[in-house]
């Protein structure tokens, strides 16, 4: 009976330290970060001759998303985000704002680093103007490059990225523009971005 039961509790024992050793492979993150590049979309003028321009790939991003580890080596982050841009002045403001969708795959080269490979779509893009007409751009596909540092002492991760995406203008003010006409006045919207990932 002793022999039964030192076995029983071994089990026990062995079955609890496995089950502490699985991680959970989904976590959480919050994110904010600035971006810089673009074709300028507008430029504010002031009274003392400085100005401020909006650009289609410079601003600030807010937002979140989660990450599912799919192996050791191997996970994939999706990511929401609103993305926007603006000048301002006491007479009117510029703002160029979009939603983002992402999903990057990663590939973790050790603990700290991983590289990754993805796609997104920014949607709702517009640029608001009180100065004359609103333009609304068509959603448009995105290639993104990615680098994450995430650090040892820190639920955090610093993310490096390059992100490839041209605008279409399909709205100007009330009146549509003709796809012919988008398509040859597209606009640049490839930037470098700094973002940081809070995790949890």
């Amino acid at each position: 009976m002793k022999k039964f039961s030192l076995a029983v509790l071994a089990a026990l024992s062995t079955t609890t330290y496995a089950s502490e050793d699985i991680t959970n492979p989904l976590s959480f993150s919050a994110t904010a970060g600035y971006t810089f590049g673009g074709d300028t979309l507008g430029t504010l003028v002031y009274e003392d001759d400085s100005d401020n321009s909006v650009k289609a790939g410079s601003g600030l991003i807010l937002g979140g998303g989660f990450n599912n580890a799919l192996s050791q080596t191997f996970d994939i982050r999706l990511n929401a985000s609103i993305h926007l841009d603006s000048a301002d002045a006491e007479n009117g403001d510029l703002t160029f704002s979009r939603f983002a969708w992402e999903a990057i795959p990663y590939y973790k080269a050790n603990e700290q680093i991983k590289l990754g490979l993805g796609v997104g779509i920014d949607s709702s893009v517009e640029l608001e103007n009180d100065f004359g007409n609103d333009i609304e751009f068509d959603n448009a596909g995105k290639f993104i490059v990615s680098g994450m540092y995430t650090f040892e002492n820190w639920s955090a991760s610093l993310e490096l990225r390059y992100s490839v995406v041209d605008y279409e203008v399909s709205k100007i003010g009330r009146y549509s523009v003709a796809n012919e006409l988008a398509r040859a006045n597209k606009i640049d919207a490839n930037h470098v971005g700094i973002l940081l990932h809070w995790n949890f």
